[in-house]
């Protein structure tokens, strides 16, 4: 983009690839979708590489919201930042809110894979028996806590409807990019790690924090 001084809210439009890909690009970003450098978004993560200043200039100009970037190299993700502003004008159609109980699947996943180590855990049917089997010290208050937010009775809810919830919730972390699914595997994404930056007093204390909340 040359010089700094000389980047505006729109100067990402001269870029060459601007027309063809940043209609998709904000189309997603306003669905509260995740970019990086993975499979059908590495064009829409090397046009924010290099348009990186304008289009935060453009979503603070003109949305109110701020365009952010975490992660290290070949890490690095992008997302617009609703939660840091207060006038976002983006309409709240166009927000992906996840609900409560998919943010607690989260942290189980970000456990087993992070905390716990086993990151070769990829398979759908797997993490549906590891929650089921890997963790009877903490399962009770877990299904407890999501009887709770689905305001079922902890006798009702089954390891059948806990298989559910969690396949909802890789679809749900699918479509913001956290996580990618194929048949029955899933890939954890870099932007994954935005869990822990929104929660982490809870992640990093996951297990006690579980038994309290029921």
């Amino acid at each position: 983009m040359g010089n700094d001084n000389n980047v505006s809210a729109i100067s990402f439009f001269d870029d060459p690839q601007a027309e063809s890909i940043f209609a998709r690009l904000d189309f997603q970003f306003k669905d509260g979708v995740h970019i990086q450098a993975h499979a059908t978004q590495y064009d829409l993560f090397n046009f924010l590489v290099r348009n990186e200043l304008s289009l935060g200039l453009f979503y603070a100009k003109y949305y109110g919201v701020k365009l952010s970037c975490a992660g290290i190299g070949a890490n690095r993700y992008f997302f617009l930042d609703f939660m840091a502003s207060d006038r976002g004008e983006i309409d709240g159609d166009h927000r992906n809110f996840l609900k409560p109980e998919y943010v607690i699947i989260g942290f189980l996943i970000y456990k087993i894979h992070f905390i716990d180590g086993n990151l070769d855990l990829n398979s759908v049917r797997k993490l549906q028996l590891a929650v089921r089997n890997d963790y009877e010290e903490i399962r009770p208050d877990i299904y407890r806590l999501l009887a709770k937010l689905r305001k079922s009775a902890s006798t009702t809810l089954t390891d059948s409807k806990i298989d559910d919830i969690i396949v909802e919730t890789l679809k749900e972390f699918t479509k913001i990019g956290w996580v990618a699914i194929e048949d029955d595997f899933f890939d954890v994404l870099p932007s994954f790690q935005r869990l822990a930056m929104l929660y982490s007093g809870y992640i990093n204390n996951i297990d006690e924090w579980i038994k309290t909340a029921t």
